[in-house]
């Protein structure tokens, strides 16, 4: 029997368009450090596995169970499949990852699961065509059965983390030549620790940048607020969107979380540098330095804000925000 390596995991994480990719194309440098190509977000998005969590363990109740399985395992077919200019969604980590990734995401659910079972509820109904709960009702009014096979699960607290620290596990057992895999976006910065232990072994590194440039970003990129900023430039919804998602979560205090600024990757490189060989131990190797990461060519893309047309709305950030705001004195 094939035994699979426990992974040591990083995760580089932002709050949107802070530059955290400029961490993972520094870590590559790194000697045994790997990256998988692309953002790995089954832990913290919608029906992911926070959220099978709270139904199947902290907010238990009949019938939520099999419901809270059935979305995590439609949105586990949307991270497997390939993706297309004329295709659906999806994020291709079957590939990715080198693993049948379906087949293991079935397999964790039965490891969580108690017993099938064929029942019959209204609440399966709630989202289907109404042709299809009017052939349903009508079968129930002939006498006849609309029964499907349901999941039934209520796992302890400890099983259901052991479960998924296998889970994730065994999705890696095609990176045993690599020591430290590197994820991007894998654990929200706005919810490190409930979110980090469902990998045996994690570390967080978190990039923030100057709120100036981040709000320039959004409005080049019309991502995330940056429609609205566009329109109507929003930039008290702004201010009040960057306090809201850096309210500490006493992730300051924690061993296994750095917090570095993009400014520094930059401006401040050797000591960057030693502040990461320190977060991993002395022992770790940057033995390509400069092979992805190049301060240099990185540098256009500090202080965006100081050539801003609108120098009003910078100076209104500033004293809004000026604890966030990266100024060399």
């Amino acid at each position: 029997m094939e035994v699979i390596k426990e992974h040591k995991f990083v995760c580089v994480s932002g709050y949107g368009w802070t530059g955290s990719g400029a961490c993972i194309d520094l870590l590559k440098e790194f000697k045994g450090f790997g990256v998988l190509k692309g953002e790995f977000r089954i832990v913290k998005d919608p029906y992911g596995i926070k959220d099978l969590e709270a139904s199947l363990v902290h907010n238990w109740d009949f019938i939520r169970h099999d419901v809270a399985i059935r979305d995590f395992l439609n949105y586990c077919e949307v991270l497997s499949r390939e993706t297309g200019l004329f295709k659906k969604s999806g994020k291709d980590l079957s590939n990715k990852l080198g693993v049948d990734f379906m087949l293991e995401s079935r397999l964790y659910i039965n490891a969580l699961t108690d017993f099938r079972y064929f029942g019959d509820t209204f609440v399966h109904r709630y989202n289907i065509p109404a042709f299809q709960n009017f052939f349903l009702k009508l079968r129930s009014k002939m006498g006849k059965k609309n029964a499907i096979s349901m999941y039934f699960s209520r796992p302890s607290k400890d099983v259901f983390l052991k479960e998924t620290q296998k889970y994730i596990n065994n999705l890696f057992c095609a990176f045993n030549n690599i020591d430290t895999i590197v994820l991007d976006q894998a654990i929200p910065a706005t919810n490190i620790f409930s979110t980090k232990q469902y990998f045996k072994n994690m570390k967080v590194i978190v990039i923030d940048r100057d709120p100036r440039d981040i709000y320039i970003n959004m409005i080049k990129r019309k991502k995330l607020l940056g429609p609205d900023l566009i329109n109507s430039e929003s930039v008290d919804k702004y201010i009040k969107w960057h306090k809201c998602v850096r309210q500490d979560n006493g992730a300051s205090s924690d061993k296994e979380v750095l917090k570095l600024y993009f400014e520094d990757l930059i401006l401040k490189y050797d000591e960057s540098v030693s502040k990461i060989i320190d977060f991993f131990g002395s022992d770790i190797e940057h033995d390509k330095k400069m092979k992805f990461f190049l301060p240099s060519d990185s540098f256009k893309n500090t202080g965006l804000w100081k050539t801003y047309k609108d120098q009003d709305t910078m100076n209104y950030i500033n004293k809004e925000l000026k604890e966030y705001c990266y100024n060399v004195e």
